[in-house]
């Protein structure tokens, strides 16, 4: 997957070119979307699980740190884009929360 500045991706598995556009402009949109500039990060971690058939179950962590603050959310799910998509939701969700206080 092509490098984002602020993006750090672990154990992430091949996927085919058009989902990898797919979940690069994911990324960019999330990133732009929280704000995220100069030394916040945000890390991926993707584990794959054979539950036996054809299938694999994918288990994704996200760790943002953001103006000096940390935030994890992972999520579980059989479709690698929908479990990013689940997994960041949660993180904005994290992020707004604190900012609200």
């Amino acid at each position: 997957m092509e490098s984002l500045k602020n993006l750090e991706l672990s154990k992430f598995p091949e996927v085919d070119e058009v989902d990898r556009e797919i979940i690069k402009d994911i990324f960019v949109r999330f990133l732009s979307k929280i704000g995220v500039s100069g030394d916040d990060l945000l890390h991926i971690s993707v584990k794959d699980y054979a539950k036996g058939g054809l299938r694999k179950q994918h288990d994704v962590k996200a760790r943002l740190s953001l103006a000096g603050k940390s935030f994890n959310a992972s999520e579980t799910n059989w479709q690698l884009i929908e479990t990013i998509q689940d997994v960041l939701k949660k993180l904005e969700k994290e992020v707004l929360k604190s900012t609200s206080k």
